[in-house]
């Protein structure tokens, strides 16, 4: 659910025109077109079930390792080599390693104090008075569409300042253990969620899609950030989650991921196997940080959200991802300046 760049947007960003392609780059282009078609099918709910998840996430990622491997060494080279010297670079001495460390695969920030949270919350809360509540053209679910469009990107800085801000970049590079980047494809790297039950034209049906239990398999390990852009509580249909060690019990006794076995996973098939109590809810204040591997812990969120739930939502992975969503869907571009720091314009180029 990638936000539409306008004219104006795409002129600004094609300012400078890209190298010339390598035969390399020309072989892909072809390899791309030719997976696209199949991918997409792929991708589905019937395909998933059909090849496996697990067989489509181990395809995805050698041939994005065969596609992407120069970029995919240079960012592990500058994990391992250059880390210190890239982070003082970025953001002066004291934020490696992080204060906030993911585990279990997650971990949950309510120090309200982390760099850029309070300009975030106010730029992105300008945007909720305009914008929610409201039909808007980028609609995912009746319940759950993204109030951003591209533009927003530039005029509020905060909303990428934040996710590269020294800190939240420690925690992702700890847990990653490589230089990661912003996603470009799917998820897309950078949203403002509104989840809003009141939108739906027709409640409140059975439960579907993101309201059902799901792990993420764009890649693994990768990592999300959600930020609660106000109070939420269980009237917002919040987040639910379960842990790493918990999700993996579960993986196994449901056979998740194999061949044959659906994407979404109801709750009384979960709950089959593993204890409600275990459950994490993000019904938290505003300005609370999630730092959660959607790729191995089982999720959903979005139910009968009748106050408004309003969250940014942004979306690490590898260079070298586990999903064939570049073969098939145009990047999304993110503005860099020629002053960013190293580690930024590798994060978000």
């Amino acid at each position: 659910m990638t936000p539409v760049l306008s004219d104006k947007a795409t002129s600004f960003l094609m300012a400078k025109p890209p190298p010339p392609p390598t035969f390399k780059d020309k072989i892909a282009k072809v390899t791309d077109r030719l997976l696209s078609k199949h991918a997409k099918q792929a991708l589905t709910d019937p395909g998933m079930q059909k090849w496996g998840i697990n067989n489509l996430m181990r395809a995805a990622k050698r041939y994005n390792r065969w596609r992407y491997g120069e970029r995919e060494k240079k960012h592990q080279k500058a994990y391992d080599k250059k880390l210190t010297e890239l982070m003082e670079e970025h953001g002066g001495p004291g934020h490696y390693p992080p204060k906030m460390v993911m585990q279990d695969g997650w971990a949950i920030d309510t120090s309200m104090s982390l760099p850029g949270l309070d300009r975030l919350l106010d730029e992105a809360g300008q945007v909720a008075r305009e914008r929610a509540g409201k039909s808007h053209t980028d609609v995912q679910q009746p319940y759950f569409r993204n109030l951003m469009v591209y533009e927003d990107v530039m005029k509020y800085p905060s909303w990428l300042d934040f996710v590269t801000s020294p800190d939240v970049l420690a925690t992702a590079i700890h847990y990653l253990k490589t230089i990661p980047v912003l996603s470009k494809t799917r998820p897309p790297g950078i949203r403002f969620m509104e989840s809003n039950q009141n939108l739906d034209p027709n409640p409140p049906g059975p439960f579907s899609e993101s309201q059902l239990y799901h792990m993420d398999l764009h890649d693994q390990p990768l990592v999300y950030v959600l930020v609660l852009i106000d109070d939420c509580t269980m009237e917002c249909g919040p987040w639910h989650f379960l842990p790493a060690s918990v999700s993996d019990r579960a993986i196994k006794a449901l056979g998740y991921q194999k061949r044959g076995v659906r994407y979404r996973v109801t709750d009384e098939e979960m709950y089959s196997v593993i204890d409600p109590k275990e459950a994490q809810i993000f019904a938290y204040p505003k300005g609370t940080v999630l730092f959660i591997d959607s790729s191995r812990c089982f999720h959903y969120g979005s139910r009968l959200s009748y106050k408004p739930r309003l969250q940014m939502m942004y979306a690490y992975t590898s260079v070298t991802r586990c999903d064939f969503s570049q073969t098939f869907m145009p990047a999304f571009p993110y503005p860099v300046k020629k002053t960013d720091s190293r580690l930024r314009k590798m994060v978000l180029k």
